[in-house]
């Protein structure tokens, strides 16, 4: 299986290093991507999709975050900085899967509620 952590070490250009506070609480656990097997490009394009809601997730929680304190306030701004790099990778994630439209669709669906 592939873990998350895997992934994003895999990214090029790597993750920026200020984002290791939201990457670090995805990558803490080292969990695998439900589906991702080694060697099935299938099942790993099917894990690409869990992927990508996993860092959506994420994403909104740090969105969230950065609107529960408006203004001008540093600790938003690094909170919305984070939503946004998160949700790019999700987007990275979900190309990579088995329908990248209908996953990108989903993502629109899940991020915007």
């Amino acid at each position: 299986m592939m873990s998350l952590a895997a992934w994003l070490a895999a990214r090029e250009p790597p993750p920026p290093a200020a984002l290791g506070s939201a990457l670090g609480a995805l990558t803490e656990d080292g969990a695998a991507v439900p589906g991702a097997v080694p060697g099935a490009a299938g099942a790993q394009r099917v894990g690409r999709e869990a992927l990508a809601f996993r860092l959506v997730a994420v994403g909104r929680e740090r969105l969230e975050q950065a609107l529960a304190r408006p203004g001008r306030v540093r600790e938003s701004a690094f909170r919305l900085l984070e939503a946004d790099a998160l949700l790019t990778y999700a987007c990275e994630a979900v190309l990579e899967a088995e329908e990248p439209v209908g996953g990108l669709r989903r993502i629109l669906a899940v991020a915007g509620r």
